[in-house]
């Protein structure tokens, strides 16, 4: 693909200033956010979720050829395949999420659309309708400008192949343990069952490692990296009393303007 892709806009510069700034007081690498849905009968559905972070960020690493080199704003999330908000999701792609930092006093507030990555094995898996390449570019931007035009895959970020599957195992394998076992669960919001053994708090931990691997293999089919494709920043700074809302244009540029809080 060709054409221009996006440069580290502003707001994402801002949001990790701020999330970084949260951090150094609370040891979180991302502060929770709460996720707005529609549900499916049309009205608003919202949950406490915990980001894996940006596309190309930390362990978030495009393909195994990606040596920390490259960066995104599309922003990440995960949920149970079986979970109520994926068929909310594939209803109504459309969501918000907001965040609140308490000690920096700011808030922000994302708009954007969803796309799911399921696992291979599951028969929504190639639904996936983000191309991601013109949300992507080279973390340090001085090489691609020193760099000629015959070298694309530095002058356009475009020009980049993305491995899906190595970005969701990546956000898979950087859970902890109790975390992974959950997605091994029955679905999440039915009547829980008696019987203790659907509800393994460390796979490692089953003695039967037949049993051990079904449940591995059940999690790993369950588990679904959402990609939030910005187009909308609210971010309000109540120390400062500010308030900016970014706006993707058409293209991938974005407009800034000054509110009142």
């Amino acid at each position: 693909m060709n054409g221009l892709c996006s440069r580290d806009p502003e707001w994402k510069k801002a949001f990790v200033g701020y999330v970084d700034k949260e951090s150094e007081i609370t040891g979180e690498r991302f502060p929770p956010m709460a996720l707005s849905t529609v549900d499916l009968d049309g009205r608003p559905a919202v949950r406490m979720i915990s980001p894996r972070g940006f596309v190309g960020d930390g362990f978030l690493r495009i393909s195994k050829e990606d040596k920390g080199q490259w960066t995104s704003d599309v922003l990440t999330i995960c949920t149970h395949a079986k979970s109520n908000k994926v068929q909310e999701l594939v209803n109504t792609n459309d969501v918000q999420l907001v965040a609140y930092l308490p000690h920096t006093r700011i808030q922000i507030r994302l708009g954007g659309n969803a796309s799911l990555l399921f696992h291979p094995d599951n028969p929504n898996h190639s639904s996936l309708s983000l191309d991601m390449r013109q949300r992507v570019w080279p973390r340090n931007e001085t090489i691609s400008d020193n760099k000629g035009e015959s070298d694309p895959a530095l002058v356009n970020g475009c020009d980049v192949e993305l491995d899906v599957e190595y970005i969701r195992e990546q956000a898979y394998h950087h859970h902890s343990p109790v975390t992974q076992a959950w997605y091994s669960w029955p679905p999440p919001g039915r009547a829980r069952g008696a019987d203790s053994s659907l509800y393994p708090t460390e796979i490692p931990k089953i003695a039967d490692k037949a049993e051990m691997e079904r449940y591995e293999t059940n999690a790993r089919r369950n588990y679904v990296l959402i990609f939030i494709d910005v187009n909308k920043v609210d971010i309000v700074d109540l120390k400062q009393s500010t308030r900016k809302i970014y706006t993707r244009r058409g293209d991938t540029t974005w407009s800034v303007q000054n509110v009142n809080p």
